[in-house]
């Protein structure tokens, strides 16, 4: 796959409605297929949502562990290449996964402890009321019960994610689709080739994330019962893992 030269690298403006009609067109072109892997990751969505403890449980190693064969295959039958299943492929992807997961983790760890340093630093009670709202509105968004989710706790926390995504989501993405297609890419090379568009990217992040949102608090709030959620939140990362594709389609193009 040739290399664009770096002033045409420097140009590339990634169009979202355009990566989201592409994304539709693709799927409606092999609806088949699609209807097969909705009911393929709803089993699985539903599997999950059956083990005992969920994410504490041991056993979900095996789940992720399924669950990130069955993407691999997905996306090697995308760019048709044969086998869907090629086990060096898939070993090799685990480099840039496990490296986004580990990076994933520090920030994580860095958001969660960075607010409780002004405590430290002798900042007044307003302060002390704003960091009480941040915990409230990650509470709230973990939390099953009815009268847990509010608008605003939802907002502010995937509204800081869709900030963040360009960096933690969309480059490690970039490089794992990459490594499938046995191609080695850098976090760092993807984010040059992507250069220029950190709006555009926030932009397809949160309109990915409006009908997430919108899921979690109709569940909540007990609009929507389980399978219906499973059922929609199946459709919206289907399509959400083919609008990756087609970025990474735009900016690593073949000529």
């Amino acid at each position: 796959m040739p290399e664009l030269p770096q002033k045409q690298i420097l140009r590339l403006k990634i169009k979202p409605l355009t990566i989201f009609n592409d994304s539709l067109q693709y799927i409606l072109s092999k609806y088949m297929f699609f209807i097969f892997i909705l009911f393929f990751n709803f089993a699985y969505l539903w599997l999950f949502e059956n083990i005992d403890s969920g994410i504490s449980n041991p056993l979900s190693i095996l789940w992720f562990g399924g669950y990130y064969i069955f993407w691999c295959v997905f996306y090697r039958y995308y760019y048709s290449l044969r086998p869907y299943f090629f086990f060096k492929a898939i070993t090799s992807s685990l480099k840039p996964s496990t490296q986004a997961v580990v990076i994933l983790f520090l920030v994580m760890t860095i958001v969660a402890i960075l607010p409780m340093l002004p405590l430290f630093l002798g900042y007044n009670n307003v302060y002390l009321d704003f960091y009480e709202n941040y915990v409230r509105s990650i509470e709230e968004l973990s939390d099953k019960s009815v009268e847990a989710a509010s608008w605003k706790s939802v907002l502010w926390v995937y509204g800081l994610f869709s900030l963040a995504a360009p960096f933690l989501i969309c480059r490690p993405y970039m490089a794992w689709i990459a490594s499938l297609c046995r191609r080695n890419i850098s976090f760092s090379e993807a984010g040059y080739r992507m250069r220029g568009n950190y709006w555009n990217l926030v932009l397809i992040i949160v309109i990915l994330l409006i009908p997430e949102i919108m899921v979690i608090y109709a569940e909540k709030n007990k609009i929507l019962m389980q399978y219906s959620v499973l059922g929609i939140n199946s459709a919206i990362i289907i399509y959400a893992n083919v609008v990756f594709a087609k970025i990474y389609d735009f900016f690593w193009m073949k000529e």
